[in-house]
């Protein structure tokens, strides 16, 4: 007989228990607001796949930098390994 043993608490529970990293502290003294209200712009052309959220790629790009990531193949394997820094 298997017993399925639930989880204490959630990812983003644990998450938030740890202390904020420097990339976090960053980003959460940045206000992305008129970047992102010049990024987005609302396109009429209803084709194609659904683009990433804009403040989630910003905060993809400015962790790179803050990593010295010199590609985005490297930043595309750092996110694919690390929770971390894909949560963030």
């Amino acid at each position: 007989m298997n017993i399925r043993q639930r989880c204490i608490f959630s990812f983003e529970d644990a998450m938030k228990m740890q202390p904020k990293s420097r990339i976090e502290k960053i980003i959460d003294t940045l206000d992305f607001k008129p970047v992102i209200a010049k990024l987005h712009q609302p396109d009429g052309n209803k084709r194609g796949p659904k683009p990433y959220p804009t403040c989630a790629m910003l905060n993809a790009l400015i962790a790179m930098r803050l990593e010295n990531m010199n590609t985005f193949t490297q930043l595309v394997e750092r996110l694919t390994y690390d929770p971390h820094l894909r949560y963030i």
